[in-house]
């Protein structure tokens, strides 16, 4: 009874915590995800093949650039349509973009247009890091004057 009762509650907080911060997923959102306990940002954009810029990017109004202030409960996107990368590669220690490219048959530069937080030598990659390796460019990046 004591664990039903406990369970209440943390389900009413959580969905408290999502109108008072006035969540709303973003327009065209074509998949999304719940946070749970001891989630990332990494470890959701890996176990839903999506990558990390595309998670950061589409959640850009609900998770901070670090990262560190998703909550229990809190709901996710994980891509919009037609903007939605699901073909992905968790980076490994060793791992370098071109052996991610190669791996999956794309070119460089393919790998770096759906990966623009990634700079051109690859040197801010990390393990845990999720990639899009999809054969198509997905990121589309206007700049304004």
């Amino acid at each position: 009874m004591h664990a039903s009762f406990f369970t209440a509650r943390l389900v009413a907080l959580a969905a408290i915590a999502s109108v008072v911060t006035g969540q709303t997923l973003p327009a065209g959102c074509d998949r999304n995800v719940t946070v749970q306990s001891g989630d990332t940002c990494d470890a959701i954009s890996a176990v839903n093949n999506a990558s990390t810029y595309q998670l950061a990017a589409v959640n850009s109004g609900i998770i901070d650039p670090a990262c560190d202030n998703l909550f229990v409960g809190e709901v996710v996107c994980l891509g919009i349509t037609g903007q939605d990368c699901n073909v992905t590669h968790v980076m490994q220690t060793g791992d370098t973009c071109y052996s991610v490219a190669t791996a999956a048959g794309i070119p460089i530069n393919t790998l770096l247009a759906n990966n623009p937080n990634v700079n051109t030598i690859c040197t801010n990659v990390y393990p845990g890091e999720v990639l899009c390796t999809a054969s198509q460019i997905y990121v589309n990046i206007t700049y304004s004057n």
